[in-house]
């Protein structure tokens, strides 16, 4: 009888491996450079306006979204994009190598320098990551069989949460005074290793032996490109269903980042505390990973888009919940907002790579991006709301979204069980 593992192909257990690499060790970077936590922090001390935090998440989905398009018709026929994905990596972990010594040297008498280099190279960090999603998407689904992809994804995501988690109290140490780092070198450390670990990751790349494509080109410009997109995104509903869940779902995560300046602002922790925030995100991610990934391989993906919405929900409940109640519902909040993350990531990328035949992969992926590209303003706009209206307001808004994305994608069909979920042209 034939084993399982001989019909794999015969670069699989070292894609496996240094796809784990890459994946895991991504993860943990990202944990020392959160979005949600360790950056507004950092901004906290360098000004006071939330405009800047929105500044910085609107670089953050911009540079994620407005390179897709381009990106899957140029490498629509490439038979190698590994390449592009090394020089991707190398540029983000310089850029965060570069970002700690630049706030070791001026954080105390240049602030407003460190704040304009910040946002300056976190855009281009997030612009290369909005080439990078496109390209890892299709490495990866060459690289990793299908039915072995849930697993990589659940042991990547695992792996990389539950070292996030130690990362959170890594971080509370590094910010609280116990830790004996004064300012700013303690956001510089903090920076340095999210650079050192992207190092790390790039070496998981390295040893991926990426598989050729064999599909042509199916369009012939870039104007064509587009065309054949907003074509799909016509004919195919289930796809539309699954552009408004996520777009619903982006509401609570664009928001998310003002969390933590409530917290230190109004409901008056310390900054120790963003690192305990962290550790709590990191631990419902991990935890909830366990759960999705049980989900997507017994139920299918819908399922898991659906229990991301709840957890959205809830998240939006709990952080509504603590402009009464104190700190404490934050936790719950990053928690579930750790949970959302994960579920996203996992439920949403897996389902795109089902409903796609091979040939429309990339563009499906791009299209994903690109069409929820008007909500990346978002985030500014929430930045300036803030600073007239209740921050209740935006929590409102949070769950109103939330209750709609469970609405929604609970009207999903899920590909892996029917005809009508899968895109056609």
């Amino acid at each position: 009888m034939q084993r399982d593992d001989e019909a794999l192909p015969a670069d699989y257990r070292r894609n496996f491996t240094g796809g784990l690499i890459h994946g895991v060790f991504f993860q943990l970077s990202e944990a020392f450079s959160n979005i949600n936590t360790v950056l507004p922090s950092f901004i906290a001390t360098l000004t006071g306006s939330t405009v800047v935090i929105g500044l910085m998440v609107v670089a953050q989905e911009v540079g994620h979204v407005l390179p897709q398009m381009v990106t899957a018709y140029r490498v629509e026929d490439r038979p190698y994009e590994k390449p592009i994905l090394m020089w991707i990596i190398t540029m983000r972990w310089i850029s965060w190598g570069l970002l700690a010594v630049v706030t070791a040297m001026f954080a105390l008498d240049h602030a407003n320098l460190v704040l304009i280099l910040l946002v300056g190279l976190f855009a281009a960090f997030s612009l290369a990551g909005g080439v990078g999603s496109v390209v890892y998407a299709d490495v990866f689904a060459k690289a990793i069989p299908t039915e072995r992809r849930g697993r990589f994804i659940g042991w990547k995501q695992l792996i990389g949460y539950t070292l996030a988690i130690g990362a959170g109290w890594v971080i509370a140490w590094i910010l609280s005074d116990s830790g004996g780092i004064g300012y700013p070198m303690n956001y510089a450390l903090i920076f340095f290793l999210a650079a050192v670990f992207l190092l790390i990751a790039f070496v998981g790349i390295v040893i991926v032996r990426e598989p050729p494509s064999t599909h042509e080109r199916q369009t012939e410009s870039l104007g064509e490109s587009v065309r054949r997109a907003a074509h799909l995104t016509k004919v195919n509903k289930n796809f539309r269903r699954l552009l408004a869940a996520r777009g619903l779902t982006s509401v609570l995560l664009m928001s998310a980042p003002f969390f933590v300046l409530f917290a230190l602002n109004d409901v008056g922790v310390n900054q120790a505390a963003v690192g305990l925030y962290l550790a709590a995100q990191m631990t419902g991610a991990a935890l909830s990973n366990l759960l999705w990934g049980w989900l997507g391989d017994r139920f299918g993906n819908r399922t898991v888009i659906i229990g991301t919405s709840v957890a959205g929900l809830g998240a939006a409940l709990a952080a509504l919940a603590a402009l009464i109640a104190g700190p404490v519902p934050l936790y719950v909040t990053f928690f579930l907002v750790g949970a959302t993350m994960s579920g996203l990531r996992l439920g949403y990328a897996n389902i795109i790579l089902e409903m796609a035949p091979d040939h429309l992969r990339a563009t499906c992926v791009a299209l994903l991006g690109t069409l929820l590209a008007p909500l990346a303003l978002l985030p500014l706009a929430i930045g300036i709301a803030v600073t007239w209206v209740p921050l209740a307001a935006v929590l409102f808004l949070d769950v109103v979204a939330m209750a709609g994305a469970v609405v929604v994608s609970i009207l999903l069909r899920d590909p892996r069980h029917g005809a009508e979920g899968v895109c056609i042209t």
